[in-house]
C-alpha cells in the first residue's frame, strides 16, 4: 500500500508550476530580494528596508476599522495592497495571489505533501473554515478597540520572512522568540501546516488577506465579472478527486460537487486530476449563460 495518494503523481508538473510561481513571489516580497517592494519603495520616495513587513498583509485590514489610519494608508501606498490591490485583483481573476504567489502559504502546502496523509488531520468536509475565516477578520479587526493587536501575534508572514532570511544565511530574526511567537508558529507551520491535509489549515481559517479575496471573488461571482473555477456538472462523474485533491477545501460533494467561491484559492489542482476536464477556469458570464441553458431545459 501506497503511503502517498495516486493523484499525486499527475499533480507533479503541476506543482512545479506552481512552486515556480512561489519562488517569484519570494524574489518579489521577501528580503533579501524584495523586487517588488523595491520599486514601489523607490517610486514613493519611501525611505525604509524592503522587506515583507513593507507590503504588509495584515496591518492595513485591522485599519479598515480604525478611520484615523486611514492616512497612513493613503501617505504610504505600501500598505493598500492587501485592502485594495490584492482584493480588486481577486473581483476579477479570483485570489490567484493566495494559489500562485504567496509564499506564507506555499511552503507549508508543499511540505505537507512530504507527510503520508494518514499522519495528517482531515478537516476537509468537517468543518465549514469559510465562516471561521470571516469571524477572525472581523474579530482582529474589532480587537483594536479594546486595546489588542492581534494582527501582528498572527503573523505567518513574519515567520516565512524569517525562514528565508535564515536558509540565506541572515539569523537575525531566528535569535528572538517570544513565548505568543513559539506558539503562532508551531500552530500555522506544524498544527495547521505539515499535519493538516493540504497543508494550508492558517490560510483557510487565520488568513485576514485571503479572506478579504474571498470575499470579493465572491462579488465577482455575483456581478458576472471576470473569471472564476467552475464544474460542468454535465461532464462531471462524481468521482470526488478534486474534494481530496483541494488544498483549500473548497470543494463539497452532496447531490453533486459544489465549489466554495469563499474558499478557493485558484490553484487548479483540482482541474488537473479531473479525467473528465469537468473543471476549467472559465469566464463568469458562462456561468450565467449555463444557468439560463439549464432552466430553459427545465421548461
Amino acid at each position: 500500500m501506497s503511503l502517498y495518494p495516486k493523484a499525486y503523481r499527475s499533480l507533479r508538473r503541476h506543482w512545479f508550476h506552481r512552486f515556480l510561481t512561489f519562488l517569484l513571489g519570494i524574489v518579489l516580497l521577501y528580503a533579501p530580494f524584495a523586487l517588488l517592494t523595491r520599486l514601489v519603495l523607490w517610486a514613493t520616495g519611501t525611505p525604509l528596508l524592503p522587506d515583507v513587513h513593507r507590503i504588509c498583509m495584515r496591518m492595513p485590514i485591522q485599519w479598515l476599522a480604525q478611520p484615523w489610519m486611514y492616512g497612513t494608508m493613503i501617505e504610504q501606498p505600501m500598505y493598500l495592497g492587501a485592502v485594495l490591490v490584492l482584493p480588486l485583483a481577486a473581483l476579477f481573476a479570483g485570489p490567484l495571489f493566495c494559489g500562485w504567489l504567496c509564499p506564507a502559504g506555499g511552503i507549508t502546502e508543499f511540505l505537507s505533501r512530504l507527510v503520508p496523509p494518514r499522519f495528517q488531520i482531515d478537516l476537509a468536509g468537517k468543518v465549514k473554515a469559510t465562516p471561521v475565516r470571516y469571524g477572525f477578520t472581523v474579530g482582529m479587526m474589532g480587537a483594536s478597540f479594546v486595546g489588542a493587536n492581534v494582527c501582528c501575534s498572527f503573523c505567518n508572514f513574519t515567520h516565512t520572512q524569517n525562514i528565508v532570511s535564515g536558509l540565506l544565511g541572515d539569523f537575525t530574526g531566528l535569535t528572538y522568540w517570544a513565548s505568543f511567537t513559539v506558539a503562532s508558529f508551531v500552530l500555522w507551520f506544524f498544527v495547521l501546516g505539515l499535519f493538516t491535509r493540504g497543508g494550508r489549515g492558517w490560510c483557510n481559517f487565520l488568513c485576514p488577506a485571503g479572506a478579504l479575496q474571498g470575499l470579493a471573488h465572491s462579488l465577482g461571482r455575483t456581478l458576472r465579472l471576470g473569471r472564476s473555477v467552475q464544474i460542468d456538472h454535465g461532464l462531471c462523474l462524481g468521482c470526488k478527486s478534486c474534494v481530496s485533491a483541494c488544498p483549500a477545501w473548497a470543494i463539497s460533494t452532496k447531490s453533486e460537487p459544489h465549489i466554495d467561491i469563499h474558499a478557493c484559492n485558484g490553484c487548479m489542482d483540482c482541474a488537473e486530476v479531473c479525467s473528465q476536464k469537468a473543471i476549467a477556469y472559465r469566464p463568469n458570464r458562462a456561468t450565467a449563460r449555463a444557468v439560463a441553458v439549464q432552466a430553459a431545459a427545465g421548461d
